[in-house]
């Protein structure tokens, strides 16, 4: 196993569960500790039917591999157990409001003074200090505060959240991540240090470069509005993240179907294979079968292609589709390398043949106990080094034994003086060969903790990323997109040719520079160009290879094509995204592309781990679909136990009421619509709600006294806060809320990110300087190390910016081998 011998105590609740079983997967001991009842999380919905004698599926997936201890906190008993068991582990997780645990001892000072050695890992809303600290931010308003929830637009009604909790996964993923960073720096100094992950920076990774548009000087484009090739901006990204989302949902006999019409260089290749289909079927398309559509913006622009044009091509997919079932489509989409697939459901998922092929689900414990789960999130070529091995534990369950082997067996780590300036990957070696956000994301990450990463594409195939807004200044082009920007700021960049022999030869001299190796093309084509592991391994033992595509590198559907909206479509997302009284709309953009990074990432970092202990290195295969059930797996269970189909709530909840977003006065420069995002989560915050709309009456309505009957007449309630929100403007509404101490935040566009003063407190948005454009602004690290952080030390590369640098000092070439690979085309 990757972490064998890392012991991790786990104080988190149903808020950060999903990092300690991320490092339990990949080897570590984790023992999670509950309050004497147990802890809050087993009482999350999805719920076994009928049996109060079960813990949720929350607990049951998100606290698998894990052992259970009990601690009372409250007591100077339970205290003193937790300083004891912390003196002797590596990390600490916790995801408690800020300040609680330093009232109980137990904060990272407090630890750190016990166990020098000790990472101690804190996921909170919006971090441990600054001026939003202390706001309550439950999933929806955590959503809201970091820029997703803005960007989910269906027509005339509010913003939407995807319809499962979703907020703290991402930020338990990076959790996960910044705890073994920290470990990575221990290796170097003995020394631990705090690592503090907020959830809201965490969450404008998933906008898609969205969060960027003001600070570096581009519009935002209202996707409510205009037709499906829109001009003049038209929308050339691979997965349709510019289109009206609604645009891209198209019935089927038996369901419905992801397919955006994509134009440009970048996916325009597949619409003409997508047309060339419909021909072959017989569907009228002769006319535009003689577009091409990679040319096509250039015909909108001028004219020749019009929205009467595009409405009459619209007409004839929508009939062809309507005849075809979703596996006839899916068959269709692997054998012709087609970017439009079924939108699944959870009983599709768990009826895969894909994820069966792979062994990706796994049943744990027995008889009435046995519960489905998503099992690992990677395949890796050294056996069981990512496993699940147990179900999830009792209350207690293994307190005796937990003692006995942690106070009994190992003395704290030994802390050493810090040495300043040594990041935690300094002298790690990359080659990163992949594209678009998915892969670059995880060069992006090593890059600011160290690593000197060499990003490789071509100038001659422009990767995708490179045509999607925002741009800097609002200059269209391949060099100023701020997407390519935040994905490959601090890399350096080079231009290569692989489709010529010179450019394979330099590409393996290269990888035998290299210590990891991360690509994203489709199954196979590393193996058709001779560098797939086996290969560039043979004298390279130690290389460890990430490999990230949509289903995995096997199985019968590994050959599809696509773009994160199309992982998205097969793990459930674009069904449960939406109002219930409407198609899905599908989350912004390609969602897995959010997450797929993060997995990828911590496997990634505990691959190297076990190479730094064992001097082996391995071969990492992380699918985006896979990544994607990983964070609907309560859902899955419950679906594989009961029958249960998760389905579209809009902003509804299933526990909580009032849950929603409302509008607010417009905005009074520029009349757009401003909304805020409201949650009560327990009977004082209904109180101050109740006072802060001055609806007494609410206060004192019987039916209105628990969470169960607030949720039963959520309607009438949330009318009531409409009336209230439509007479406020945003910042009014906001504050009001915040300062009664209601969970709420408004539904953040790029400008109130650039302009959050949280966001500036830790630093989140970085200037740097840019060769075209003077200066950019990119993304910071999304967990910040306290002794050891993450920097970013130069913007994304222009296109061939470091030939010559990794030409001739990297790989040892000479003027005139340069020149001539130059004069042959080879670097382009």
């Amino acid at each position: 196993m990757f972490l064998d011998g890392v012991r991790v105590l786990d104080l988190t609740d149903e808020r950060g569960l999903l990092a300690g079983r991320v490092l339990a997967d990949l080897g570590a001991d984790v023992v999670q500790v509950e309050p004497v009842n147990g802890s809050s999380a087993r009482h999350r919905k999805p719920l076994p039917p009928g049996d109060t004698t079960r813990s949720s599926y929350v607990w049951q997936t998100y606290a698998a591999n894990k052992r259970g201890i009990v601690a009372d906190l409250a007591t100077e008993h339970g205290a003193e157990l937790i300083r004891s068991l912390a003196g002797v582990a590596d990390v600490l997780i916790e995801s408690a409001d800020p300040g609680v645990l330093a009232d109980r001892g137990l904060d990272f000072a407090d630890l750190q003074a016990v166990n020098p050695g000790l990472v101690y890992v804190s996921i909170t809303a919006f971090g441990r200090t600054g001026p939003k600290a202390h706001l309550k931010a439950p999933d929806l308003v955590a959503w809201a505060a970091g820029g997703p929830l803005d960007e989910h637009r269906d027509g005339d009604r509010p913003p939407l959240r995807i319809s499962l909790p979703q907020a703290y996964l991402h930020a338990s993923l990076d959790a996960a991540a910044g705890a073994q960073l920290a470990l990575a720096a221990r290796r170097r100094t003995g020394r631990g240090q705090l690592v503090d992950v907020a959830v809201q920076t965490s969450l404008t990774t998933a906008t898609l470069g969205h969060a960027l548009t003001y600070s570096v000087g581009d519009v935002p484009r209202d996707m409510t509005k205009g037709h499906v090739l829109e001009a003049p901006r038209i929308d050339q990204s691979g997965s349709g993240a510019n289109t009206d989302p609604t645009l891209k949902k198209w019935t089927c006999r038996d369901g419905m179907i992801e397919f955006h019409i994509g134009i440009g260089p970048a996916s325009g290749a597949f619409t003409n294979d997508f047309i060339a289909w419909l021909a072959d079927e017989g569907a009228p398309v002769d006319d535009f079968r003689k577009l091409d559509f990679r040319a096509l913006p250039e015909q909108i622009a001028s004219g020749e292609f019009s929205d009467a044009d595009s409405t009459r091509l619209r007409a004839v997919i929508k009939d062809f589709l309507a005849t075809r079932t979703k596996a006839e489509v899916l068959d269709a989409a692997i054998a012709r390398k087609l970017l439009c697939v079924p939108i699944c459901d959870i009983g599709d998922i768990l009826a895969s043949p894909q994820l069966a092929a792979r062994d990706f689900f796994v049943t744990v414990g027995a008889g009435d106990n046995a519960v489905r789960l998503p099992g690992p999130f990677a395949h890796t070529s050294v056996p069981d080094a990512v496993s699940v091995r147990r179900r999830a534990p009792g209350v207690g369950e293994h307190q005796q034994e937990v003692l006995e082997e942690w106070l009994g067996t190992r003395p704290p780590v030994a802390g050493t003086a810090f040495q300043p300036g040594s990041a935690p990957l300094e002298g790690l070696k990359v080659v990163d060969f992949s594209w678009v956000v998915a892969g670059p994301l995880i060069g992006r990450a090593l890059a600011d903790f160290g690593a000197t990463v060499i990003r490789v594409e071509s100038a001659g195939r422009i990767e995708t990323a490179r045509f999607m807004q925002p741009f800097v200044n609002g200059q269209i082009g391949p060099e100023s997109s701020a997407l390519y920007g935040t994905c490959n700021a601090g890399k350096l960049g080079m231009t290569l040719n692989l489709g010529t022999e010179q450019g394979r030869a330099v590409a393996h001299r290269l990888a035998d520079w290299a210590d990891v190796v991360i690509e994203s093309f489709s199954p196979g084509r590393m193996t058709h160009w001779g560098l797939d592991y086996q290969t560039l391994s043979r004298n390279h033992p130690d290389l460890v290879m990430l490999s990230t595509s949509i289903n995995g590198q096997f199985g019968p559907h590994a050959q599809l094509a696509g773009y994160g909206n199309v992982g998205a479509a097969l793990s459930g997302y674009q069904f449960l995204t939406g109002w219930p009284d409407r198609a899905p709309i599908g989350p912004f953009g390609p969602y897995t592309d959010y997450v797929g990074p993060r997995a990828s990432l911590s496997t990634l970092l505990a691959a190297l781990a076990h190479r730094d202990r064992t001097g082996q290195g391995c071969y990492l295969d992380v699918a985006q679909v896979e990544a994607g059930i990983w964070l609907q797996a309560p859902e899955v269970a419950d679906c594989a136990a009961n029958g249960m189909v998760a389905a579209r709530l809009g902003n509804a909840d299933r526990e909580l009421a009032p849950h929603g977003v409302f509008r607010c006065r417009p905005d009074a420069d520029s009349g757009e619509d401003r909304y805020v995002a409201i949650v009560v989560t327990d009977d004082a915050e209904w109180a101050a709600l109740t006072e802060t709309i001055s609806r007494h009456d609410l206060r004192d309505d019987d039916r209105l006294r628990s969470a169960d009957g607030r949720l039963a007449h959520a309607a009438e309630i949330e009318s009531a806060i409409a009336q209230w929100a439509a007479a406020n403007d945003i910042a009014s509404a906001e504050t009001l809320l915040q300062q009664a101490g209601v969970p709420a935040h408004r539904s953040a566009s790029s400008r109130d990110l650039a302009e959050d003063p949280q966001i500036a407190h830790r630093g989140h948005f970085v200037r740097v300087s840019h060769p075209l454009f003077g200066h950019t602004v990119v993304e910071g690290p999304r967990y910040l190390l306290s002794d050891t952080p993450g920097s970013v030390r130069c913007a994304a590369p222009t296109f061939g910016q470091d030939n010559d640098y990794v030409l001739t000092q990297v790989l040892g070439l000479d003027a005139d081998e340069v020149a001539q690979l130059q004069q042959d085309g080879v670097l382009r």
